[in-house]
């Protein structure tokens, strides 16, 4: 990033030579990258939150190097993902917006083949079948039928689980849960744990809610409003399903013997909105609301525990790996930096002080940049969709047009002061917003792209129906 001395030569140099040492000094760390879709870190017991939604990371937390100020690169999947797979901004993956993939640079599947990893990709969600997501996984599945259904959490981990026992280690293995994602349909025993109180017609926010959110919002719908608590309560349910399954994934490492060479990485693609700047879903904005997420790293017995409040990316992630691991990487072509130094004994935290950038690079739906430093965010808005408007659901379609390269709006918001974003002072402190300003990359002039390296399977109609059902098309 020109806006960065990030890639130094010192850093493409240990790139290079963690690459053979790790080798030679003790068996390569086994790799499990868990990324929940939708899951905000404020709803997590172990980030704040009053309900116990997580029992089971919580504890895994205890024993982790855990991040209290992560942030997606994102606020939609494809463009998240595509991020976290390579180190690099929406804008730089290749191709950004609606049909973002991952196609030039560093890439956690090749680098993880380089390395001599046997590889697997699974994932809840058809939105991540481009070629693009997946090189470099020897074995790739996108794994339920209905995958717009709740609940294929328990499927995921058992199908991890029986890759596992197919092969030899070192392995390198993505895994996407699609809960908490819409459509919040948990078991009744997960909400009864949770205390949440049933109501007689629950509101479904693809088919019910956001299509008359106005007349809704005019009854009283929001926070105390029975219906729309069930809503919140059913979407933590489905987190606590989430939590069920990656114990049962932890409990079979620890059955197979694999725990104690094992580095776990447990994020989430963008958080949720729930009303807090008038909307619910994800993909529209870049509050923090859809950008604060958990980042877990677990390997106890490599990895100091601890809890680190300094802000970090997902971009920080794939240059995490690459030092952990010894991965072949090119540390010049990323644009995030590594978390972590070697000690004496372990591994430990070491992140580095530098603006935490976020993108949302959606054709004529939104196209907005954020940037977060010593407490500030700036947001530039260069195009927007009000959440009024957002009901037209043609609005959420692909484009081409090109956006404008200045910003039609800003913001600015002090976090340390103002955490819920709830007051602009973007006239009172021109001067720092400028200052933000100038941290971000120069903005493509439109959404191309190279090609992909092979085209993407067309959708069936019926996939395109359950897509239309998550308010993707």
């Amino acid at each position: 990033m020109p806006h960065e001395p990030l890639r130094l030569l010192g850093f493409s140099l240990v790139m290079l030579g963690l690459a053979c040492a790790p080798a030679e000094r003790e068996p390569r760390l086994n790799l499990v990258v868990v990324n929940v879709d939708t899951l905000r870190a404020d709803h997590l017991p172990f980030y704040g939150y009053a309900r116990d939604t997580a029992p089971f990371l919580g504890g895994l937390a205890k024993e982790s190097l855990v991040f209290e100020a992560a942030r997606a690169n994102s606020s939609f999947t494809r463009e998240s993902v595509a991020s976290l797979l390579t180190g690099r901004l929406p804008s730089r993956v290749g191709r950004s917006g609606w049909n973002a993939a991952p196609l030039v640079g560093n890439h956690l599947g090749p680098l993880l083949r380089q390395a001599g990893y046997r590889t697997a990709f699974l994932s809840n969600t058809v939105m991540l079948k481009h070629p693009g997501f997946t090189q470099g996984f020897d074995l790739v599945q996108h794994l339920p039928a209905r995958w717009d259904l709740s609940g294929a959490g328990p499927k995921l981990t058992a199908r991890a689980l029986a890759f596992l026992d197919a092969g030899e280690e070192p392995f390198g293995l993505y895994l996407h849960y699609l809960d908490p994602h819409a459509p919040y349909a948990p078991s009744a025993e997960q909400l009864a744990r949770l205390g949440a109180r049933p109501t007689p017609e629950p509101l479904l926010l693809y088919d019910d809610v956001l299509p008359r959110l106005a007349p809704l919002l005019d009854a009283g719908f929001g926070p105390g409003e029975p219906r729309y608590e069930n809503l919140v309560s059913r979407y933590d349910a489905e987190i606590a399903e989430v939590d069920a399954a990656l114990a049962a994934l932890f409990a079979g490492l620890e059955e197979r013997g694999l725990s104690d060479r094992t580095l776990v990485v447990v994020t989430a693609d963008h958080g949720e909105e729930f009303l807090e700047h008038g909307y619910l879903e994800h993909g529209w904005t870049l509050y923090e609301e859809v950008l604060r997420v958990p980042l877990l790293l677990w390997a106890p017995r490599h990895l100091a525990a601890a809890r680190v409040s300094a802000p970090v990316s997902q971009i920080d992630l794939l240059p995490t790996l690459a030092t952990l691991l010894g991965l072949p990487a090119d540390g010049d072509d990323f644009d995030g930096a590594p978390l972590v130094e070697r000690g004496e004994a372990m591994w430990r935290a070491a992140p580095p002080a530098r603006p935490q950038i976020a993108e949302l690079l959606i054709g004529r739906r939104s196209v907005l940049r954020s940037v977060v430093q010593d407490g500030w965010k700036y947001v530039a808005i260069h195009r927007d969709v009000p959440a009024e408007a957002r009901e037209a659901r043609d609005a959420a379609g692909p484009s081409q047009e090109p956006w404008p390269r200045a910003p039609v709006r800003e913001q600015l918001f002090q976090l340390e002061v103002d955490p819920e974003e709830q007051r602009d002072v973007l006239a009172e402190h021109p001067e720092r917003a400028a200052a933000l300003a100038r941290s971000l990359p120069t903005l493509p002039a439109q959404p191309t792209a190279p090609p992909a390296p092979e085209p993407a399977a067309p959708l069936s109609e019926v996939e395109r129906e359950r897509l239309r059902k998550l308010g993707y098309l």
